[in-house]
């Protein structure tokens, strides 16, 4: 066994010899990584995609993959940027649904969600939930940071744009998991009312609808109003977007509580400032003297997206609907 550390904490990978590998490829990808770390050293890139395209590394994935039967769940188009050096990132991506454990240890590979979040719940220690997601979503925004040594081509930067976007949205999801009983706090799932919102929590006077967006607002979050109570959540990245009096009277006037804005960097140039949307915001109004905008009941309109699964949770641990109110929220 190998032990790397990312933040004092201890991520273990087991001798190659005490895994029963699937096929050929997991073993000889899995024996060539481990064999490259430096046991208790700091848990960071020790392979370059880009040097197993050129074989620099002396394993030509493809043919391994190829050997092994490797069946790939989708390949790059043939209008695809770079496609062979495409077509080794997709293999290695197989790869790391196996082991995500090793995402951290690859550079120059395009993101997979559902891969991003295991390795952030990995590093992490705990499984995702509403307490921690930002968390996870900060693990996976620093490591992403020091993935790439070079510009990304344009096939590269197209899907982690999207992939990124993924990842918010299940993040997003993953606050509501654990809540929905489908009784009190459900997903909306009937045509006849999903433009109102993502998720529903049965309260009086009225239900509170919840709308789930990415990374931008915009009007979107608007067509979700219809004067009923109802919160706007996302890794938005433009702070200005939440800046203006009349945007913010036009979101409360179409029945807005408040808006979760992420108060962990998402995008490249928070992440270069330190700063995050929701410091952003409360930075614009102390330079101009504001005050942070409140909503119809008092309360803050502007909240940090880190204190939204601890806001549903205190209404719903009032189990009596009808003691549940969104008067006070």
């Amino acid at each position: 066994m190998k032990t790397l550390y990312y933040d004092g904490r201890p991520i273990a990978f087991d001798v190659p010899t005490a895994i029963a590998f699937a096929d050929t490829f997991h073993e000889t990808l899995y024996t060539l990584v481990f064999n490259t770390i430096v046991d208790q050293a700091a848990y960071e890139p020790v392979i370059d995609v880009d040097a197993l395209h050129d074989l620099s590394l002396a394993l030509d994935v493809v043919a391994t993959a190829n050997a092994a039967g490797i069946k790939l769940k989708r390949k790059p188009s043939a209008k695809a940027t770079n496609r062979d050096r495409l077509l080794v990132q997709y293999y290695v991506q197989h790869f790391l649904e196996t082991f995500p454990e090793m995402l951290g240890l690859f550079q120059n590979v395009i993101l997979n969600a559902t891969t991003g979040i295991k390795n952030g719940e990995i590093l992490l220690g705990a499984p995702c939930d509403g307490t921690n997601f930002i968390q996870v979503k900060q693990i996976i925004d620093d490591l992403n940071a020091t993935a790439w040594t070079r510009q990304r081509d344009t096939s590269e930067s197209q899907s982690g744009v999207s992939t990124l976007g993924t990842i918010s949205e299940d993040l997003l999801n993953r606050v509501f998991e654990s809540m929905v009983d489908n009784t009190n706090f459900f997903k909306v799932s009937a045509s006849q009312v999903q433009s109102y919102g993502d998720f529903v929590l049965m309260c009086l006077p009225n239900n509170l609808w919840i709308s789930v967006k990415s990374n931008f607002a915009r009007e979107r979050l608007l067509a979700s109003g219809y004067s009923n109570d109802i919160l706007g959540v996302g890794f938005f990245q433009d702070f200005e977007e939440f800046t203006s009096q009349v945007r913010i009277r036009n979101f409360q006037r179409a029945g807005f509580l408040a808006m979760y804005c992420p108060d962990v960097a998402v995008s490249p140039e928070q992440v270069r400032n330190g700063t995050n949307t929701y410091d952003q915001v409360a930075a614009f109004h102390a330079v101009n003297g504001t005050a942070m905008p409140l909503n119809i009941n008092g309360r803050p309109f502007i909240r940090r997206l880190s204190e939204l699964g601890n806001d549903l949770q205190t209404l719903l641990n009032e189990p009596n609907i009808k003691r549940r109110f969104t008067v006070g929220f």
